[in-house]
């Protein structure tokens, strides 16, 4: 078996995960991982709750998020990883984040309330936690628990799945200034899950505004994607990064950490970019 070294997305109770950064960094660290990044959506609210479990169990915590944006009409995530937490103008630009998916959710909500479903923003905040980026699963979660739904499968397909009534897109900056933002912070952007959907116009596009890397190692990739991403990565001189995408949950969902990321060889070009060694 492949043996995993490096799982550079992950997500925390933070946004839309399960377990708090604590328990996903002890997970991990059961599971034989050496190296994780924590990558919130739209938030490094739990990167330093990380980086304390990290130190306590021996791991590497590499810095990370994942950032909705725009680019050609269309919504894609980047993974921004290894820039300074404290940078002003990162925070500012997540800030501006936090306050478009509050402003989401308010929308989400008044959907609801136009289908007879009463929910409230102050009962959904409750339910993600004061410094969690707001997402559909504290909404479902909420629906759940008030009978609306009998789980969150029913609650996305009935109420605010893609397909759904009560849906409101996420909000997205344009790909260039989450590019940029990252860049500036020091860090490296790498293209999230690409799959088979993203054209090859939007992937261009892409790397025209700057960023560093492709995920090719996905739980949404099959192993001939896999194959031609990394092929890909090969022939424009980016990098690599892959990751579990683990939020926790379901048993496959959670079958997945230490299951699917770098090997040590291929965590180590990431390393001299972060680090600037080979170690």
């Amino acid at each position: 078996m492949r043996r995993i070294f490096a799982d550079l997305h992950t997500h925390t109770h933070r946004s839309d995960g399960v377990l708090s950064p604590t328990a996903l960094i002890e997970k991990a660290a059961e599971r034989g991982l050496k190296v994780v990044a924590i990558t919130d959506h739209d938030t490094i609210a739990g990167l330093e709750e990380g980086r304390v479990a990290a130190e306590k169990h021996g791991l590497e915590l590499l810095p990370g998020v994942e950032l909705t944006v725009t680019i050609s009409d269309n919504v894609v995530h980047l993974l921004g990883y290894a820039f300074d937490p404290s940078n002003d103008r990162l925070r500012t630009y997540l800030d501006a984040f936090s306050d478009g998916r509050r402003g989401r959710m308010q929308a989400m909500i008044d959907r609801l309330q136009d289908q007879g479903v009463t929910v409230t923003l102050d009962e959904v905040e409750d339910e993600a936690g004061p410094t969690a980026a707001l997402g559909r699963p504290h909404l479902a979660r909420i629906l759940c628990r008030k009978g609306h739904a009998e789980g969150m499968q029913e609650a996305f397909d009935c109420y605010i799945g893609n397909d759904a009534p009560a849906y409101v897109a996420a909000p997205g900056r344009p790909a260039r200034e989450a590019v940029d933002v990252i860049h500036e912070a020091g860090g490296f952007v790498s293209i999230a899950h690409p799959g088979q959907w993203m054209s090859g116009h939007v992937m261009r596009n892409l790397q025209r505004a700057g960023v560093d890397a492709i995920e090719c190692i996905s739980p949404s990739h099959p192993d001939y994607l896999v194959d031609y991403y990394k092929t890909k990565v090969q022939s424009s001189g980016l990098l690599m990064t892959g990751g579990s995408d683990y939020h926790g949950g379901s048993e496959r969902r959670d079958e997945r950490l230490g299951r699917l990321g770098l090997s040590e060889r291929e965590w180590r070009p990431i390393a001299r970019r972060w680090r600037g060694d080979g170690r």
